[in-house]
């Protein structure tokens, strides 16, 4: 039951006197750390809790990547690939392999193939195209899809076989694309990184170059 000093979500029932309430949701008592930014959100129509028929659905997606799924995709699990993100990421959804070829390079850029899982139509894509896309406020996050898929199986995580979409390109001297194909594939990623140690590794720290010598250049 609501008591004085609360912060709550109501429908009005009736407009007579005295205003005749349901409350829908509470959010909390006015000084709980956060509510200020819970009630702004949905000041905004941005609701944290997904609906139960998109939980759902979750909850028969698996965590791991069954074998049949990899049917009609092309196996990537054998090149270096890496994500490289901020320090604080719990998400990863890109990926990229380089090697040398000839005087130029080829790069593979990995995205995870979201939509393997989020199917058309269906409660979980119905609810991300109502989102639009995941809002970032100062203590939270809220995402387009929940963080079961985003940070799990649709996330590229280290070391774990993961579903992708990928831009194979052709990349002359002067870094210029000659030549692209995109295509179903899946890989494992052989690294986390960061823009911190990957800026130190272009700087030269030793000590940084020496962690990821199993990289290659």
């Amino acid at each position: 039951t609501p008591i004085s000093g609360m912060k709550v979500i109501c429908d009005i029932e009736d407009y007579g006197i005295p205003l005749i309430l349901r409350v829908r949701q509470v959010i909390g008592y006015k000084d709980d750390p956060g509510g200020d930014i819970t009630s702004v959100l949905l000041d905004h129509d941005i609701e944290g809790e997904f609906p139960e028929e998109v939980m759902e659905q979750v909850r028969t997606i698996p965590q791991t990547v069954p074998e049949k799924d990899l049917e009609g995709r092309k196996d990537l699990t054998g090149d270096i690939t890496v994500t490289i993100d901020g320090d604080d990421s719990k998400d990863f959804d890109d990926a990229v392999s380089v090697r040398k070829d000839g005087k130029g390079w080829i790069l593979k850029v990995s995205i995870a193939d979201v939509s393997h899982y989020v199917t058309e139509g269906s409660p979980l894509d119905i609810e991300a195209l109502k989102r639009g896309c995941s809002t970032y406020v100062t203590d939270r996050v809220v995402p387009m899809i929940p963080h079961e898929l985003s940070n799990g199986i649709c996330s590229l995580n280290p070391h774990v076989i993961r579903l992708t979409l990928t831009c194979e390109m052709k990349v002359d001297e002067n870094g210029v694309i000659t030549d692209y194909t995109i295509y179903p594939s899946f890989i494992r990623s052989t690294e986390r990184m960061t823009y911190n140690n990957v800026n130190k590794i272009l700087d030269g720290d030793i000590k940084v170059k020496q962690e990821y010598e199993h990289l290659g250049t």
